[in-house]
């Protein structure tokens, strides 16, 4: 929460200031500005956080301008502006200025400026010694910072507190990351102090088990010893240390939780800073909470021999209903004075409201959010299209900010914060709409986009930043093949890149939104071209009955194996490969396996994708193989013909192609948007699911047909439901299913709730379209609602649907 009074000034006043003390105001377009190319900082003693807040203010400064803004040991000097950075029990003044509320909790601070004869000054007044570094981070958001020059509006006048107790992220160096394990301390350090500057007050590592897990090839240090490091960095700089601990054996027998206790012990033995400890449930871990809940409390005693203050929290990510049950239980029976609080995760087959609930309030709940996934995750994209899904996949630069603000802010009451879940740079927009939007509810997404371009692009794109963010996010909305923002959005960042050339050679967060505005592009082009090259091949398959069949299938497959050669979009391809080059180079991002080592192409490697077919070659070529065995050619035809017809219902029919943006219309809810308002997670409510349609250890298309690798899909019991209206209440009906998905669930269907279609069906091992017959007096009405039941997996997955009317 912020509050801050601003001046009006006439210009009257400010010329009359202007002439009192010459050199430090200037006015430009009616609006008073304060020079401080020549400031120095007083008020620090070496080794406290206050001389933190000053380094990061020196050192911030200097590399946008070029300014060193030197100390001032003996305090103020004569004619010099300065700025004052102190705490509550260092203030000499008592009262603040006139409407500045006094710093009264944990991190809050006030910021204005005292104008004087001589020189102004800054003040820099924190609640405690770590509240100056959040002032320190305000001061440079607010400063104008270009070569050779420093300055500040001089009506600043503010006071600040956050809105949550916790803001953190989590910062894993371990290989599965897609760009953390290739950083030395020194890029750990500059990420630290980005996150402080707009509010973050905890780091989240990931330890290894033991000293000698292996280092990474991309690795500066052994894990074991960075982590070392790393805990006392950012104990140095007075954040949370918080500390992600599975459990990964058996604790249910004697010795092996012995020994799972003696690792952890000698990790927490290792470190210098540990506040907090965070066990999940699961994700990854499997020990049912009456093993797990007593194993923790003796290793809390464990950490309390070196750590007395630390606090143990635990999630309950992939507990059963009857896991939850005791769960919530045993919190309200035994109220463990060993635990901190609970963590709701991904996973958490409930909603957050839930968790808040059954959990006694003593118990403090921190948010655990999954900001680095697209799919398969806690907040996927909602209605991704599948071309995206295909070749960006689960950890592409994925800025949203809309989306973040909205998840935080519509449940920042039910939680005490957040740590959230992250393996890399590509959510670097996100972490910081969840610092800033935990430190302060109301500030518009637009304005912490600004703050965001100013500070780390350039300080004059601040606003062309902040709308290129958003349209990237808006690339993402609806039809990949009919987005005409998608040019646009380009467009606006070569504007950028053009105005910075320096930067586009060396700033990642500049290169990243470069990254996929070409990308978009790119794939865009690619996708019209390749469903051209399809529909042309089914084009030559419709001459089969006149050339015959091998005949038609020679000339289809001539033009399918264009996508070989195809060279649409090759001047974005080779931007998109020197983009890939430069990131890697400049922040170890690994956007492909063979070359940059990600460590498997669903962790941010999309220059793996390239070259991939966006259309259906590998299933119609995996037809053709099968069809050209047949021995008879009326057989042969009949093949060629369910492929060329493969969507058509027939007359009075329809065909839900589930999963795939835009054509799944008999999907419920109708109003998808605000059933994601509502519901950002999908405990509740249907999402667009994408399969992995890539064999990650071969990097090869599978060759099952395209529209199976996508499903509607619900979790944890949510039955699925389509409904159909305007039907013939004469005809008769039949459904044709495809079932498919990565949960492999068994499920049952009924008809208006009552008919049932199908009893407990498992998913066939090979998708492929099952048909049954729909019950006369479902339809009798003109309407059918469809509802599939879960039985047995973690949700129902459907991939098509056909409601065909019988003749």
């Amino acid at each position: 929460m912020v509050f801050f009074l601003t001046r009006f000034l006439r210009i009257s006043v400010t010329a009359f200031l202007f002439c009192l003390t010459p050199g430090f105001f200037a006015v430009t377009a009616g609006a008073e500005t304060l020079d401080l190319t020549n400031v120095g900082i007083v008020g620090v003693r070496d080794g406290s956080l206050p001389a933190k807040a000053a380094e990061i203010l020196t050192d911030e400064i200097a590399k946008r301008t070029g300014i060193r803004v030197p100390a001032l040991r003996g305090g103020p000097e004569l004619g010099t502006p300065t700025i004052v950075i102190q705490t509550l029990a260092q203030f000499k003044q008592g009262q603040l200025p006139g409407g500045l509320t006094r710093p009264r909790v944990a991190d809050s601070y006030a910021i204005w400026v005292e104008e004087s004869r001589t020189a102004p000054t800054v003040n820099l007044l924190g609640y405690d010694d770590r509240a100056t570094l959040y002032a320190a981070g305000r001061l440079l958001r607010l400063m104008s910072m270009t070569k050779g020059k420093l300055e500040l509006p001089a009506d600043v006048r503010l006071s600040s507190a956050p809105d949550v107790a916790i803001r953190g992220h989590q910062l894993g160096y371990r290989e599965r990351a897609n760009s953390y394990d290739g950083w030395d301390q020194k890029q750990f350090e500059q990420y630290i102090r980005d996150q402080i500057v707009f509010g973050a007050n905890a780091i989240e590592l990931i330890p290894p088990a033991t000293p000698d897990q292996p280092r990474g090839p991309l690795m500066p240090l052994p894990p074991w010893e960075m982590n070392q490091k790393l805990s006392a960095l950012i104990g140095a700089y007075g954040l949370d240390v918080w500390m992600w601990v599975p459990v990964g054996v058996d604790v249910s027998r004697p010795q092996q939780a012995v020994e799972e206790l003696d690792r952890w012990r000698a990790m927490f033995q290792s470190c210098s800073h540990i506040d907090q400890v965070f066990v999940p449930g699961g994700d990854p871990g499997d020990t049912p909470p009456e093993v797990l809940l007593p194993w923790l409390s003796r290793m809390a005693a464990a950490l309390h021999e070196t750590h007395p203050d630390a606090g143990v929290w635990v999630s309950n990510q992939g507990f059963t209903p009857e896991q939850n049950n005791f769960f919530f239980g045993y919190l309200r029976t035994h109220e463990p004075d060993w635990l901190e609080g609970v963590v709701f995760g991904p996973w958490a087959k409930h909603s957050l409201a839930e968790a808040r609930a059954r959990t006694p309030r003593r118990f403090r709940i921190r948010r655990y959010p999954d900001i680095c996934h697209t799919l398969r995750c806690q907040y996927p994209v909602p209605d991704w299209d599948p071309a995206f899904c295909q070749a960006l996949g689960r950890e592409p630069y994925n800025p949203r900010p809309r989306a973040m603000a909205h998840i935080h802010n519509s449940m920042a009451a039910l939680a005490d914060g957040f740590v959230t879940y992250s393996d890399g740079i590509p959510d670097d927009v996100n972490k910081v709409i969840w610092s800033a939007g935990g430190w302060d509810m109301q500030q518009s997404v637009e304005d912490i986009l600004i703050e965001y371009g100013r500070y780390f692009i350039g300080d004059e794109q601040g606003e062309a930043v902040a709308q290129g963010l958003l349209a990237l996010e808006d690339n993402w909305r609806g039809p990949l093949s009919s987005n005409e923002r998608i040019e646009k959005t380009l467009a606006d960042w070569r504007e950028i890149e053009r105005q910075l050339p320096e930067a586009a050679q060396t700033n990642w967060r500049l290169q990243l939104p470069l990254l996929r505005a070409n990308y978009d592009a790119y794939l865009k082009q690619r996708l019209i071209r390749h469903t051209q090259i399809e529909q042309e091949a089914k084009t030559r398959l419709r001459e089969a009955a006149n050339i015959g069949v091998k005949a038609a299938v020679a000339q289809s497959r001539q033009v399918l194996a264009e996508v070989d050669k195809d060279d649409t979009a090759q001047d974005l391809r080779m931007r998109l490969v020197v983009l890939g080059e430069l990131l890697f180079n400049n922040i170890s991002l690994q956007l492909d396996t063979p070359r940059y080592g990600a460590s498997n192409p669903e962790r941010g490697a999309v220059l793996d994708f390239l070259d991939f077919e966006l259309n259906d070659r590998p299933w119609l070529e995996a037809q053709f193989a099968e069809i050209l065995e047949l021995d008879s050619e009326q057989e042969r035809l009949r093949r060629i013909r369910r492929i060329l017809d493969w969507e058509d219902p027939g007359p009075g029919g329809y065909y839900d192609d589930l999963g795939h943006v835009g054509r799944q219309p008999h999907l419920l809810p109708v109003m998808r948007k605000n059933s994601w308002n509502a519901d950002p997670g999908f405990v509740s409510t249907p999402q667009s699911e994408f399969g992995n349609r890539v064999n990650r250890d071969l990097l090869k298309l599978n060759d099952g047909k395209l529209s199976w690798s996508n499903q509607a899909e619900t979790l944890f019991g949510t039955p699925l439901r389509m409904r159909y209206t305007d039907l013939d209440p004469e005809a008769t009906y039949r459904l044709r299913v495809t079932y498919a998905g990565r949960f492999h669930a068994t499920m049952r269907l009924l008809a208006d709730q009552r008919y049932e279609v199908h009893g407990p069906l498992p998913q066939p091992s090979h998708p492929w379209p099952v048909e049954f017959d729909v019950p006369r007096s479902a339809t009798a009405d003109g309407v059918l609602d469809l509802q599939w039941e879960l039985l047995q997996q973690r949700g129902c997955q459907v991939a098509e649907v056909w409601l065909i009317r019988q003749p």
